[in-house]
């Protein structure tokens, strides 16, 4: 199924146009839009060593850690694919779409940044079941973590030295 330019569609039907798509695709208030393809080294590491450092939490919650091919419906006319999520949703082990999202972490690239500031940041606060989102500058020191607290506040914290530690 093609897509013609401009037209718009709901976050189910992208999820299905998709499945045959050989590049890689985002919605975003149902508009299509092309993801960039091929990361650098540092952008690989750095999402690599997230997962690392995430998973064993996240699995004695009973929750995974999955990488950005999972996607994270942000309404009904956005679907986007974080570098990494952590899902607390029932295990699936056919799911493509993330059920109950809890921590979503974008590695930003150099054409990426603004989307992932704006746009993402946005979209991703916008679902009540994420509780952390994690924004990071790979090829600089800087990271921002967005929490949100039991009334529902979002509070930032910000990290820009090698020597800073996240907490939980």
């Amino acid at each position: 199924m093609a897509v013609a330019e401009h037209e718009t569609m709901a976050a189910d039907r992208f999820l299905t146009w998709i499945e045959a798509q050989e590049e890689r695709y985002e919605l975003a208030d149902g508009v299509v839009v092309r993801m960039m393809a091929g990361a650098k080294e540092s952008h690989n590491v750095v999402t690599t060593n997230i997962v690392v450092s995430l998973a064993p939490q996240a699995k004695r919650s009973g929750c995974r850690t999955t990488s950005s091919d999972t996607a994270v419906r942000t309404g009904p006319r956005g679907i986007r694919f974080p570098d990494v999520v952590v899902d607390c949703g029932p295990p699936d082990a056919n799911a493509k779409e993330a059920s109950r999202p809890t921590i979503v972490v974008e590695v930003s690239s150099p054409g990426t940044l603004t989307t992932d500031l704006a746009d993402k940041l946005e979209e991703y606060r916008g679902r009540k079941d994420i509780r952390v989102i994690v924004l990071v500058e790979p090829d600089g020191v800087s990271v921002r973590v967005y929490r949100r607290d039991q009334d529902g506040v979002w509070f930032i914290e910000k990290y820009d030295d090698l020597a800073d530690t996240m907490r939980e």
